[in-house]
């Protein structure tokens, strides 16, 4: 028999009340208090009725939500995957609304809140976590969704992936061929699934070249280019810094560069710099950055056509479309690297 909205409440020690507030993001319930609900239902493999709701009337939208981050519209990235999603999305008979999480409101209850009111038909995650509570919480009420990145463990939510392990791979092994062997990395926050994939491929490539894993050359930092600066100054701290450094975006390369400039090195000759998403400024900055080009338009219109046939109950068993990134080499890695004596 299916489990009914009763037996998860007192699963969770709740009141159904409470249950409801989880599924349709109203009210207000604790962070612990959500968790316990969402713990009860996929324990008791609760299926909510939503779907079979919102296919009364449809609202022809994808909803896409963001943080309440200054600046966030204005990056190039999330232009890119916008710009795909919008004509995917257009090409279906979609409109598209981005909504702002408030100061005072996580993303997860924006995402609940627009689908209950039925502004929206689906919704598309942007920066996945590690733990993403948006796709727990979507999962767990039915509510169809795309993930653009790994979902979490356990969730099976469609998504479209970026093999950033492989980027990270082909990344270190170019460095690798023009002689470097202390090897850097900014990562990008730990918290973000995307920043497991590429630390993940980093090792990998070390391992395949029988070079160990050095924790002091691998530095987490935030998202932007004072994030950046500051990595690579606490890179160059190091008593053996490296002579190549990967970092997990263009922005925290950005500012790497702006660190090495600052440290009176030169990049490219004195410290190889990589990035990872090849921004349309990386072609412009000096020297030219060499960068995994991520194809993030490609991404947003996989997204859109995923989404949609999740809507529409289509197509079930393709839950995840994987797309592969390229690397452009500019002068920023430099050529050949002759080691100093000492420094290998």
């Amino acid at each position: 028999m299916k489990a009914t909205i009763k037996q998860v409440a007192q699963r969770a020690g709740v009141s159904v009340a409470t249950v409801s507030y989880v599924l349709n993001g109203a009210g207000v319930v604790t962070d612990e208090t959500r968790q316990r609900v969402l713990d009860a239902i996929a324990e008791l493999n609760y299926q909510p009725q939503y779907a079979a709701r919102s296919m009364r009337g449809r609202s022809h939208t994808l909803g896409v939500t963001l943080p309440s981050h200054p600046g966030r519209l204005a990056e190039p990235a999330l232009a890119e995957v916008l710009s795909g999603l919008a004509d995917a999305a257009a090409a279906r008979g979609y409109f598209l609304l981005l909504a702002t999480a408030g100061a005072d409101q996580d993303e997860t209850e924006l995402c609940l809140s627009l689908a209950r009111s039925r502004r929206v038909d689906g919704l598309v995650l942007l920066d996945m976590l590690v733990d993403d509570p948006r796709a727990q919480a979507l999962a767990a009420a039915g509510i169809p969704h795309v993930c653009a990145g790994p979902p979490p463990a356990g969730i099976d939510s469609p998504s479209v992936v970026i093999d950033m392990r492989a980027a990270a791979v082909d990344a270190v092994r170019h460095l690798l061929s023009l002689g470097h062997r202390r090897i850097g990395l900014i990562q990008l926050p730990s918290d973000l699934a995307v920043s497991e994939s590429i630390v993940e491929g980093y090792r990998q490539a070390l391992t395949d070249a029988g070079l160990p894993f050095d924790p002091t050359l691998v530095v987490e930092s935030g998202r932007t280019e004072e994030d950046g600066y500051q990595a690579m100054t606490e890179l160059l701290a190091t008593s053996r810094a490296p002579t190549a450094v990967l970092a997990g975006s263009d922005e925290l390369a950005f500012g790497a560069m702006h660190a090495l400039n600052d440290a009176r090195l030169i990049v490219g000759r004195d410290v190889a710099l990589v990035g990872l998403d090849d921004l349309p400024l990386a072609a412009h900055v000096n020297p030219p950055l060499t960068a995994v080009r991520q194809p993030r338009r490609a991404q947003g219109q996989q997204l859109a056509i995923l989404l949609d046939d999740a809507i529409m109950k289509r197509n079930a068993s393709l839950r995840m479309v994987t797309l592969s990134a390229r690397l452009i080499i500019r002068r920023s890695s430099g050529s050949a690297w002759r080691a100093a004596e000492g420094v290998n």
